[in-house]
């Protein structure tokens, strides 16, 4: 009999999903490849709506410009709703006190918690506070499940629910043996929930998007949290040691539900990834295998520099071909894109 997640999945979960991207300024180009490709290659079915968190210290001008991509999502179009990331934050959650008005005061002005400014909500560093409105993103979602994306994941051949769930009902998530994890931020999320390493079973979760997860889930594991360090985005911000979202989630599921695997399914295979430090073998592995037919790729900003002239020929390609860049100009901003974060 299946159980967990796998036995709720076959009896409710045949309705579309919510998928959710976290963006800002200099991720917008590569945010229209992935809204195109959610046009080209999602069925309108699957999609119960799509929601793009602004997490920008210009949330006003930077949702505009996400707004004014909407007929890049195509048949999607009007499922688009455009969040700031200051719409999912509450401030009354854990203990008060002193304490709690010192850590409201270091998230209000990053300065005070002698941290370096970055272009993300009130100036912090953006991955942070985007781990933070991944698991927050629960108080906008109206579906039941929810595909976590970032900026830098396309798709690149037409998928369907598969693509996202196992036979038995579990959604797919990407993982790697405990030993490869990164065992700072192991260690950190499993003590979050009362747990040390021993806890976490031979596979946890890699931190690859696409991520895919109940919203009732990511409900709990925020106010879990939130119970303990008050509001996650001030947690995230000015607090975190080494805990990530996805960690936190393995751990919960550790902690609470017997495993992760008593709520997902933990062998899906690693998708073509160009990240920041990613070996020059492994980035021509990764564009050779979404020419082969791969459906996925995550292409980090910061990387896009660093492409051969024959990398790059090679993408263009690709993109001119399934449609999801249409002139030259537009191959010409993607290929322009710039890590400024990197450099704050």
């Amino acid at each position: 009999m299946m159980q967990g997640a796998a036995a709720r999945g076959a009896e409710e979960g045949q309705g579309g999903i919510a998928f959710v991207t976290v963006t800002f300024r200099d991720e917008l180009e590569l945010l229209r490849l992935q809204a195109r490709s959610l046009a080209a290659f999602l069925p309108e079915a699957l999609v119960a709506e799509i929601l793009v968190i602004v997490n920008d210290r210009d949330e006003a001008g930077v949702g505009a410009a996400v707004e004014a991509m909407r007929p890049d999502y195509g048949p999607h179009a009007g499922k688009l709703r455009v969040v700031g990331a200051t719409d999912l934050f509450r401030w009354d959650a854990g203990p008060g006190g002193a304490a709690s008005f010192l850590r409201r005061m270091q998230a209000l002005h990053p300065r005070l918690a002698f941290r370096s400014p970055g272009l993300a909500w009130r100036g912090h560093g953006g991955w942070k506070i985007q781990q933070a409105c991944k698991l927050l993103a629960f108080r906008a979602v109206r579906a039941e499940w929810v595909v976590l994306l970032d900026s830098k994941i396309h798709f690149l051949t037409p998928v369907d629910r598969s693509e996202f769930f196992a036979a038995d009902g579990k959604p797919r998530i990407i993982c790697k043996d405990r030993a490869d994890a990164n065992q700072a931020w192991l260690d950190s999320s499993f003590r979050r929930m009362g747990l040390d390493r021993s806890a976490a079973g031979v596979r946890v979760v890699n931190g690859i998007m696409p991520f895919v997860v109940r919203t009732q889930l990511l409900r709990e594991v925020s106010e879990t949290v939130e119970a303990d360090v008050g509001p996650l985005q001030v947690f995230f911000a000015v607090h975190r040691k080494d805990e990530t979202e996805v960690m936190l989630i393995n751990a919960y599921c550790c902690a609470r539900h017997g495993g992760l695997e008593a709520e997902f399914d933990t062998a899906r295979p690693l998708p073509p990834v160009i990240m920041r430090n990613t070996p020059p073998a492994v980035v021509e592995e990764s564009i050779r295998r979404v020419e082969a037919g791969e459906s996925t790729l995550a292409l980090h900003r910061a990387a896009v520099a660093r492409l051969s002239e024959d990398q790059r020929a090679r993408l263009a390609a690709l993109w001119q071909r399934t449609g999801l860049v249409r002139t030259e100009a537009e191959l010409g901003q993607l290929f322009s894109v710039r890590d400024s974060e990197a450099a704050a």
